[in-house]
């Protein structure tokens, strides 16, 4: 399994990064590292799918119902922290709601 790093959000904007392609997908669970920095009131989220896809183009056009997208953690308010998560996912990205201040995710993944 190679792991990368990935800046998966960097903005001032409420939105969804790009979903970022996973290499060890559904063969056995993996444990991937973030970190995670904001400074004012947002909200972030890690968002995973098991759907595969060919990539995330591919993905995009097929991902319509919200059911195929699992929220694995949830962070709020001023914080600055590394964490993990835990599974056989496919794609993962990060979802920032509010525009109060800066956020960054990223991590070996």
């Amino acid at each position: 399994m190679i792991r990368r790093h990935k800046v998966l959000l960097d903005t001032i904007t409420a939105g969804a990064g790009d979903w970022v392609r996973l290499d060890s997908r559904y063969e056995v669970d993996s444990l991937r590292a973030f970190q995670i920095d904001m400074n004012a009131s947002d909200t972030i989220e890690i968002e995973g799918t098991t759907l595969d896809e060919q990539d995330a183009t591919a993905l995009a056009a097929v991902i319509v119902d919200p059911e195929d997208i699992t929220t694995l953690k949830s962070y709020t308010g001023n914080t600055s922290e590394n964490d993990v998560i835990v599974g056989n996912w496919t794609f993962i990205r990060a979802n920032k709601t509010g525009t109060n201040g800066i956020a960054k995710v990223q991590g070996h993944v």
